[in-house]
């Protein structure tokens, strides 16, 4: 009983099934009174439901015609009444569209991508974020992203208006926490970025990243965290929160300024490598397999000579079981003691990934199958 009331009162709520329902009953309706009124032009009833249905979508096939005047009197009922549930049917529908259109504007809605890239925070350094990610998506045909944050409406519209060759989807709200992440279909993302927020205060903002990144491990653990700090003392925290890259503010900046009085030349090599309006000069490529077992020198050379690219080095990416799985739940002396020297032997206990890059390896440097090559491309 509880249960027919719940279906009533949701029936009764939804004016969508309502006017279904309407529609129904009125074809119906005129079907009985037209097949009792006129027997002979109406032979069964699927005949006049089929005159009903078709009456009242005003497509009037004029297959079936009532031929005395009361039942043209009922048609012209089932006509009106079919052209005002008509009407409502996809006056509801349009209003659906419109109200989704609405929330999903102001990022109240939820996100159906896949694969794609989620930015949580807002800086004033997001924007070129973007437009880089773009320009590299390019030659990947990824240009899926899906930003988190509490920035107003209209500039939010500005942004997707400015990217709008790109698949840019908005999410408002506290990206610390996990109803908001959900509305981002974070569990089929691609990776997730945190970024410190400018509405957020700075002594505040790492911490925001380090809860933000808890969050989005309990929900999944293998989805890759690229996390940006303001302070490098909380590198740590981020470590054991397993943030797959961490990056600081500022990290290379002291290098820059130094190169650039130093040694002249280096600086602009950087900024020409990594300036991606001009376009992707530092690029990673799937090694050949005939390659594989080969040399460095024979693979820069293929390199050279098909791509006209340089080889300058290789990477790999080996999956790594955290140390921290193995331990149990307790804090017992035993697990006290291998985490001890765990942590003595330099082992990082939440290490999920270790990324092994070989720059300018010697020549007799044995290519491995999951290597792959780290390239300049031609400019």
């Amino acid at each position: 009983m509880r249960k027919l009331k719940e279906i009533l009162s949701f029936t009764f709520k939804n004016n969508f099934i309502l006017i279904i329902i309407g529609i129904i009953i009125s074809a119906m309706i005129g079907a009985v009174i037209v097949i009792l009124l006129e027997p002979g032009t109406f032979k069964s009833i699927y005949s006049a439901v089929w005159w009903a249905v078709v009456t009242m979508t005003t497509v009037g096939y004029g297959d079936i015609v009532p031929k005395n005047i009361v039942t043209r009197v009922v048609s012209i009922f089932v006509i009106f009444a079919g052209i005002s549930f008509i009407s409502l049917f996809t006056a509801t529908i349009s209003s659906m569209f419109v109200a989704r259109k609405i929330r999903e504007g102001k990022g109240l809605e939820k996100i159906n991508q896949f694969n794609h890239l989620i930015i949580c925070g807002w800086n004033n350094s997001t924007e070129n974020l973007i437009e880089s990610i773009l320009n590299i998506g390019k030659n990947y045909n990824f240009s899926k992203i899906t930003l988190i944050n509490d920035l107003p409406e209209d500039e939010i519209n500005n942004i997707i208006y400015k990217f709008k060759d790109a698949k840019i989807k908005f999410i408002r709200g506290d990206y610390t926490k996990e109803i908001v992440l959900k509305r981002s279909n974070i569990k089929e993302a691609k990776a997730v970025m945190i970024l410190p927020n400018e509405t957020t205060q700075l002594t505040d903002s790492d911490e925001k990243t380090l809860f933000a990144t808890l969050t989005i491990k309990s929900i999944s653990s293998k989805i890759p965290v690229i996390v940006f700090l303001e302070n490098n003392e909380n590198r740590i925290h981020l470590k054991r929160a397993n943030a797959d890259e961490i990056f600081v503010k500022n990290e290379y900046s002291g290098f820059i300024l130094a190169s650039s009085v130093l040694m002249p030349g280096v600086p602009q090599t950087i900024s020409q490598l990594t300036n991606t309006t001009i376009g992707t000069n530092l690029v990673r490529k799937d090694i050949p397999k005939n390659y594989i077992d080969k040399t460095f020198k024979e693979l820069s050379e293929y390199f050279r000579k098909e791509e006209k690219a340089i080889l300058i080095g290789v990477f790999n990416e080996s999956e790594q079981i955290a140390f921290t799985e193995l331990l149990s739940s307790d804090t017992s002396q035993l697990d006290a003691y291998i985490e001890k020297k765990l942590k003595l032997a330099g082992h990082s206990l939440g290490e999920r990934n270790k990324m092994d890059i070989n720059l300018n390896p010697d020549d007799e440097y044995v290519i491995k199958e999951k290597d792959i090559a780290i390239l300049i491309n031609k400019m």
